[in-house]
C-alpha cells in the first residue's frame, strides 16, 4: 500500500463504508476511491471476507459505489429504487456464489465459507454488494440515515435512539449552527 486512506471510517456496515468513500471536506466534495481504492481496502480488511490475489480494480468499486448510493438514497429518502442500481448489485453479489462448509481444525469441526474458487476481487465486490442488498430489504433498512448535519454527505445506521449525526463531530457542528442561528435571530 503506497498511501493511506484519509476519508472516514466508522465502523459501520461495508455497504455504507463504500458509501461513503464520497465525502465533504471543507465543502469540497472528496473521492476517496480516487487516489487511494487500495487503502480504503486495507482499511477495512479486517472486515471483509478473505480471498487470494489483487483487490477490486478502482472503477468496478466506483460502479458499484454509484449503484449502493442510489439505492440507500432510495431505502431513506422514500423514493423509488432504480432498476439498473438494483440489478447492478444483484450481478455483483453473484460474482462470489458462496456455501456453507465445514473444515477439520485442531482436533475439531468449524465453520466457514466456501467462495468455489472466485478471486478476492470477486468476494470483496460480492461481500459489498450483499451488504448493501441485506441493508435495503432487511430489518436494519428503518435505521439507514443521512447526516443531518450542515455540509455533510455521510450516512450512518443509527444505533442509538438519540443519534442523529454519522459523527460526533458533526453533530457538534449542527448544534454550533442552531446556536448561531438563535443568536443572530435574538
Amino acid at each position: 500500500m503506497s498511501s493511506s486512506y484519509s476519508g472516514p471510517l466508522r465502523d459501520e456496515p461495508l455497504a455504507i463504508e463504500l458509501h461513503n468513500t464520497l465525502y465533504a471536506v471543507g465543502g469540497t466534495t472528496r473521492d476517496g476511491l480516487e487516489d487511494a481504492p487500495d487503502a480504503w481496502l486495507e482499511g477495512l480488511a479486517d472486515r471483509l471476507p478473505g480471498g487470494s490475489g489483487p483487490w477490486p480494480a478502482a472503477d468496478e468499486l466506483v460502479a458499484l459505489r454509484d449503484a449502493v448510493r442510489a439505492a440507500l438514497h432510495a431505502a431513506t429518502d422514500g423514493s423509488p429504487y432504480d432498476v439498473a442500481a438494483l440489478n447492478a448489485l444483484n450481478g455483483a453479489s453473484a460474482r462470489a456464489p458462496t456455501s456453507a462448509a465445514v473444515e477439520w481444525r485442531a482436533g475439531d469441526v468449524v465453520g466457514a465459507v466456501d467462495h468455489h474458487g472466485a478471486s478476492r476481487a470477486d468476494i470483496v465486490i460480492a461481500a459489498l454488494a450483499a451488504d448493501a442488498i441485506d441493508l435495503i430489504t432487511g430489518p436494519r433498512r428503518a435505521g439507514l440515515r443521512a447526516c443531518g448535519a450542515p455540509g455533510c454527505v455521510l450516512m450512518f445506521l443509527k444505533d442509538h435512539p438519540r443519534r442523529e449525526w454519522c459523527s460526533n463531530a458533526c453533530g457538534n457542528r449542527a448544534r454550533q449552527a442552531r446556536h448561531y442561528q438563535r443568536a443572530r435571530r435574538a
